[in-house]
């Protein structure tokens, strides 16, 4: 019996080893579908229950998602315009000028001696910036222009997954009680003493997972926001949401408060710009290591410890998809834990029962 029914169940796993092969360049896109479908369906619910066709309801998530996430970037990059405008302005006085040693330069130690000779020698003669910067050029225009190949199709080929992601996610919407009901119905035949279980978890640590990730994002954009106001970064209440965006993915916010500190520097802050990149490292490293796993966990009862390396294994293997996936397969594994303890305190209680 046992023979026949694992024999049953070899063509479907071959088929579906199969159909992962073939749609393999296309499974991020679906697996982001899905993903975006668990954490907004009790919206999406929400929405049907007070009347909305679930055509409007789907049509109105997806606009809302994509509103969501391209315009504070176009806002943003309307606003700081006019701030690059006179970044480039400066940098155009200073190549005409040449730009003087800064104090700070000849303190530095064990290199100070070194890097003033360099600055005098490139930096403090007129058009020392322009040569400077065609010589940096000249030297890295090969790889320049096989990076600029390289982003080219990559850009091209993520828009791709995005469309194919909330078109997916969109017919999700659609059909989703007839998706779900399909999935239910293989996961009964293929695992039916585990599958309730996963049933159950799946959404508990996605939705944990997307509450957590989202939180951290805004108080990651209000901290560094704050920090921005205080470093005299020009347009802090935007640079602040354009962080908590970036906050979403793993490095976005060291990305977002470097090039603050950067921008500064430019601006000639250079107390300014190392203070803040400093405050950003510190709070970083607090949100990432004792914040963020406590959200996360918090829903699926898991420990901090099993949070942060879930999030840390599944981001290193997976990218960013792995921050659901960590999380989800430690929560498996700790209910697996907790069932076998709880079969274990029952089989002594039935030892120790008198007779």
């Amino acid at each position: 019996m046992t023979d026949r029914r694992a024999t049953r169940f070899v063509a479907p796993a071959l088929f579906a080893l199969a159909l992962a092969v073939l749609l393999q360049h296309f499974l991020g896109a679906l697996a982001w579908a899905g993903l975006l479908a668990v954490i907004t369906w009790p919206a999406h619910l929400r929405l049907q229950s007070r009347g909305w066709p679930p055509a409007a309801s789907a049509a109105c998530l997806v606009g809302l998602l994509i509103l969501g996430f391209v315009g504070p970037s176009l806002l943003l990059v309307d606003t700081l315009g006019g701030e690059l405008a006179g970044v480039q302005r400066f940098l155009a006085r200073a190549n005409e000028t040449g730009v003087p040693v800064p104090a700070w330069l000849a303190q530095l130690p064990l290199v100070a001696e070194h890097a003033t000779r360099w600055w005098n020698e490139h930096l403090a003669l007129p058009g020392g910036l322009n040569r400077l910067v065609g010589s940096a050029a000249g030297d890295f225009a090969p790889h320049l222009t096989g990076a600029a190949r390289i982003w080219g199709s990559t850009i091209l080929a993520n828009a791709l997954y995005l469309f194919l992601a909330l078109l997916t996610l969109f017919v999700l919407y659609l059909h989703g009680p007839a998706a779900i009901r399909h999935v239910d119905t293989a996961g009964m035949r293929a695992l039916p003493r585990q599958y309730p279980m996963l049933r159950r978890v799946f959404p508990l640590s996605v939705r944990g997972t997307a509450l957590g990730l989202v939180s951290v994002a805004i108080l990651e954009g209000c901290v560094l926001g704050a920090a921005y106001a205080i470093a005299g970064a020009p347009a802090p209440a935007l640079l602040a949401v354009f962080t908590g965006y970036l906050a979403l993915v793993p490095g976005g916010a060291p990305l977002s408060f470097t090039l603050v500190s950067l921008l500064l520097l430019g601006q000639g802050h250079s107390g300014a710009a190392l203070g803040l990149f400093c405050w950003g490292a510190f709070e970083l490293f607090m949100v990432d290591k004792f914040i963020r796993p406590k959200l996360i966990g918090r829903r699926v009862n898991l420990p901090f410890l099993a949070v942060l390396f879930g999030l840390l294994g599944g981001v290193s293997t997976l990218g960013v998809i792995g921050l659901f996936a960590g999380p989800f397969m430690m929560a498996i594994l700790f209910e697996w834990l907790r069932a076998d303890d709880a079969d274990c305190r029952m089989t002594r209680k039935v030892k120790t029962a008198p007779s």
